[in-house]
């Protein structure tokens, strides 16, 4: 037998309360379509420095190792 208590009682009412809706609509996806192409972006900035097809003045790359 399980025992109810307060605060038991309370985590319940907060963990089950969305469970299984379904908010109709795009939701959180342009948000994350929006992060997603920025991540991309940022991506081939960096894949572009390391392979020097973008050069930046004054920053030299040198992947010989530290020191």
């Amino acid at each position: 037998m399980s025992q109810r208590t307060r605060v038991g009682t309370f985590l319940k009412t907060l963990g089950n309360s969305g469970q299984g809706k379904v908010v109709p609509g795009w939701g959180a996806t342009p948000v994350m379509a929006a992060v997603g192409t920025l991540l991309l972006v940022f991506l081939v900035i960096m894949l572009q420095i390391y392979n020097q097809s973008l050069l930046l003045q004054g920053f030299t790359v040198e992947w010989n190792g530290m020191g």
